[in-house]
């Protein structure tokens, strides 16, 4: 399994792109938000996707959206596009292109195809084993799990410590979670809907996954050793805080 870090950012990162992740294997793009835009045109990764997963409805992760349906659009785009994502995603996504670019919608040029998931949810897209689990950030917060020949990486999506995420990410190889602070922060300013660095180590530790990777980390938060520091309270496997444009292969 092929992987691509798209972007590693939080919401209002000046340094870093929106997180969003490629995999190649599958044709899979993971969150598709405003900043992850420009680097899907640089290098042409957006030609190779064919499933979008959308872990929840808040515009980092969705309001590239538009943007990339209107280029396969007016690039002439045949091949069919499937969109993954909670109850309500086909709504969302039609009413955000509707405002984006309005009257363009329902008749993009190629087959939109929306496929609507819950916890209890797999799908089999591209040889590839989808399967979900709730998150805790918003209504419309999933986590993805993705198997592929025997390999496995989980994206929690933005969310606090879930039990359901630990348990979704059982033995994966990857384990792709949400870092917002540290705990020290996270309980100052009451950050329910985000995982802190130590929450990000229990989940790790108790799926007994074989790497961890650290994402949308806050942007005045990337103090690399105080990160690992708070992580190794809990986990001891391995540890990556992934650079934007980097490709990962399990």
């Amino acid at each position: 399994m092929k992987i691509k870090f798209v972007g590693v950012g939080e919401a209002f990162d000046g340094n870093h792109s929106n997180t969003s992740l490629f995999i190649e294997d599958a044709g899979l793009l993971i969150d598709c938000g405003y900043s992850s835009m420009q680097s899907l045109w640089r290098d042409g990764t957006y030609n190779k996707i064919n499933v979008i997963f959308i872990s929840h409805f808040h515009a980092d992760h969705t309001f590239g959206l538009p943007a990339l349906l209107m280029r396969y659009r007016e690039e002439k785009r045949v091949e069919p596009l499937v969109i993954v994502g909670a109850r309500g995603t086909e709504k969302y996504v039609k009413d955000i292109t509707e405002l984006a670019y309005a009257g363009y919608i329902d008749k993009p040029g190629f087959e939109l195809v929306f496929k609507e998931i819950d916890s209890e949810s797999e799908l089999e897209i591209n040889s590839a084993i989808l399967s979900f689990a709730k998150a805790n950030h918003a209504d419309s917060s999933y986590a993805l799990r993705i198997e592929h020949k025997s390999k496995s990486l989980v994206y929690s999506g933005d969310t606090s410590y879930c039990a359901e995420i630990a348990e979704l990410a059982k033995d994966a190889d990857i384990l792709v979670h949400e870092a917002y602070a540290s705990q020290m922060e996270k309980e100052a300013k009451g950050l329910s809907g985000h995982s802190s660095f130590l929450s990000c180590g229990l989940c790790a530790a108790n799926s007994g996954c074989k790497a961890l990777f650290l994402v949308h980390i806050g942007r005045n938060s990337r103090d690399t050793a105080a990160i690992e520091e708070e992580v190794r309270k809990a986990y001891k496997g391995a540890l990556i805080i992934p650079k934007e444009g980097d490709i990962v292969e399990v």
